[in-house]
């Protein structure tokens, strides 16, 4: 497929590593999707979409990669139980689905790539490219070093690009109207308070009659709400590098080979600075409203040519994240920018100013600011850098050889008390923990996880190499998933029993409430049992489904908002955590869209038309799901189900 263009250039090598492809290029997860049975596949799948399969080792790339996003963002902060808040899972497996879906649609709405458009967005690579051009030896090292052909990285760039590609089509459907730019101005402004009485659920735990038999039926009923998912407890032992560091001795020209293998490391990518204006047009804009618009542009560009350009970024520009600090956008790399933005900006000379540029968000104009050309920093400037680097590699050698001498050694009677005494090591124990859990001690390895899970308790396992050492471990239990008896469980049987019945109380209570207040009863006279009226305050729309005092309460903040003078009480009851609300409006202040002036009426407009793109992406998703055959493996809806609870 990338034939023409291999044979049209260098053939220097330069060996580099992926991830700065996908550091500087790809940015999203490739997947390559196996339909049907006559393809190889995992004996075992995490999803199934319409018949195609989602293996549970996609899954676990997903969720490692996920995991380590958020570890490296949170950093101590990212406990289990933020883990838990997270569900890593359900966003791992939604992820997975719904690349599927977009595939499959961009098959349906005809979207396609062509050849050309493939090998332009390839060739436009950095780490293909030498001197600025793509380079057939430099693509063939980088993929090679990944172990991937050319073949397959070109299938599943297509496929990135037509998810791309269908999402933007999808996206661009969205329309913003002058009521859609009103209805924002009042959803910012427009203010209410609400008084509201609650009806907690924890208040009705104690009423709840539980009976044996009401106990027993409901385990019977709800079995699969207390299964056991199949757990390892491990016993290991972890090797760590440094501990290797006075072993490693280095030879003459070791240093520069390693620097040689890893130059990628050090590349320093073409970057320009830039600051723009931008002078926005709606994708639905007539030829009137586009030229008001582009006279308007070439005004500003005639300012800036003699006047202050940050002044007047703050005074004109619609990009309200660059506006404020004149319109900066900082360094930035190809392949970042609209390409159209970005080829005026990467041939401006510093403080130049290009003429207008149109792309899909409107009439640009550019200031250029620092160009810094691509290459790579010497090794005498990070020679200490990489020779800490070569050192830590060997000694990981070093650490995974030893290791594996004694798993060798040992490995026949499955002796880890033997093994681990070799290496002069302590083994400490994991706990018991599920599949779908990071490794206690060891954190996320999808490789220990999967050997962990697939062995006999007693075996001795081959050493693996983590993030946090090499680890060579023993499975001391292996639990199967199972349904404990009651008697195991009781305690937790009847505290999932009260609360359900807790529930029923609690809005059984509030709905009688809600009909006396709707005969005309007065809050106060519901407010007994240790209830009392509060208020929330004055909010506005802004807050989306936030109520201050209260948290997120699905459907209310929306509601909030079409009660009356006139009708005050909302017709239903409102619940979130398992407490349930009866509201009332206690004071209303209107906004007035008839003030908008033309500046922000523009702003608010990107601000509409980007999130009901955002929504219809999400809406078509939805539908798409809805109508699909989506199933889900029954170990992920447990982790699942398990997130939920927490």
């Amino acid at each position: 497929m990338l034939d023409l263009i291999r044979k049209k250039q260098k053939t220097t090598v330069v060996k580099v590593v992926f991830w700065v492809i996908i550091a500087t290029f790809i940015g999203t997860i490739f997947l390559v999707w196996g339909k049907g049975r006559d393809q190889q596949r995992d004996i075992t799948v995490a999803a199934q979409v319409n018949g195609t399969d989602i293996s549970f080792e996609q899954f676990r790339t997903t969720y490692s990669n996920m995991y380590n996003l958020y570890h490296n963002l949170y950093g101590q902060n990212f406990t289990p139980e933020l883990e838990k808040q997270l569900q890593l899972t359900r966003q791992s497996i939604n992820l997975l689905i719904d690349q599927a879906l977009l595939l499959e649609e961009a098959e349906r709405m005809h979207v396609s790539i062509s050849d050309d458009e493939l090998v332009k967005a390839i060739a436009e690579v950095p780490a293909f490219q030498v001197d600025g051009v793509f380079n057939k030896e430099q693509y063939i090292s980088v993929l090679s070093y990944q172990r991937m052909t050319p073949e397959l990285f070109e299938q599943m760039q297509k496929q990135q690009m037509l998810v791309n590609l269908t999402q933007a089509q999808i996206r661009s459907e969205a329309v913003v109207t002058d009521e859609d730019v009103a209805d924002e101005y009042r959803r910012l402004n427009e203010n209410v308070n609400l008084s509201y009485v609650a009806f907690k659920t924890g208040a009705f735990t104690d009423a709840v009659d539980v009976t044996d038999d009401a106990l027993t039926a409901y385990y019977e009923a709800n079995q699969e709400a207390f299964r056991v998912a199949q757990q390892v407890n491990l016993s290991l032992v972890t090797l760590s590098p440094a501990d290797y560091l006075d072993q490693v001795v280095l030879e003459e020209g070791d240093i520069q080979r390693y620097y040689d293998r890893h130059l990628a490391t050090y590349a320093i990518p073409e970057q320009m600075a830039a600051a723009h204006i931008l002078i926005p047009v709606a994708q639905d804009a007539d030829d009137a409203q586009r030229e008001k618009q582009r006279v308007l542009a070439e005004q500003v560009l005639e300012k800036a040519q003699t006047g202050d350009f940050a002044k007047l970024a703050k005074q004109y520009s619609a990009d309200t994240a660059t506006a404020q600090k004149g319109g900066d956008l900082g360094l930035f790399q190809r392949g970042v920018m609209d390409p159209a933005f970005e080829a005026a900006a990467f041939a401006l000379q510093k403080d130049a100013l290009s003429p207008i540029v149109e792309t899909r968000f409107g009439y640009h104009i550019i200031k250029g600011g620092e160009h810094i050309e691509a290459g790579f920093t010497p090794l005498a400037d990070v020679r200490d850098e990489v020779e800490k680097a070569l050192r830590l590699d060997e000694a990981r050698k070093l650490a995974y050889e030893k290791a594996m001498d004694a798993y060798n050694l040992n490995r026949k009677e499955s002796n880890f008390s033997a093994a681990a005494e070799s290496l002069g090591a302590t083994p400490v124990e994991t706990g018991l923990f599920s599949q779908m859990q990071a490794i206690p001690t060891v954190g996320v390895s999808s490789e220990l996880t999967e050997r962990a899970f697939g062995a006999a308790a007693g075996e001795l396992l081959a050493p693996v190499n983590t993030t946090r050492g090499v680890v060579l471990a023993t499975v001391t239990e292996n639990i199967a998933s199972h349904i404990p008896e009651l008697s195991a469980v009781k305690a937790e049987v009847t505290e999932a029993y009260k609360r359900q019945q807790a529930v029923v109380l609690a809005e059984e209570a509030a709905q009688k409430a809600l009909e006396k207040i709707q005969q005309g009863a007065k809050l106060k006279s519901i407010a007994d049992n240790g209830r009392k009226v509060q208020e929330t305050g004055l909010f506005n729309r802004a807050l989306g489904e936030f109520v201050p005092t209260l948290g997120n309460v699905p459907g209310l903040a929306e509601a909030a908002f079409n009660l009356t003078i006139k009708e005050p009480v909302a017709s239903q009851l409102y619940s979130a955590g398992e407490n349930f609300y009866i509201v009332r409006l206690k004071q209303l202040q209107p906004a007035d869209p008839n003030g908008l002036t033309e500046e922000e009426s523009q702003r608010l407009q990107q601000t509409v038309l980007s999130r009901k793109q955002d929504e219809l992406l999400r809406s078509k998703l939805d539908g798409l799901k809805q109508t699909a055959e989506v199933i889900i493996a029954p170990a992920i809806l447990r982790s699942m189900e398990e997130g939920n609870e927490s």
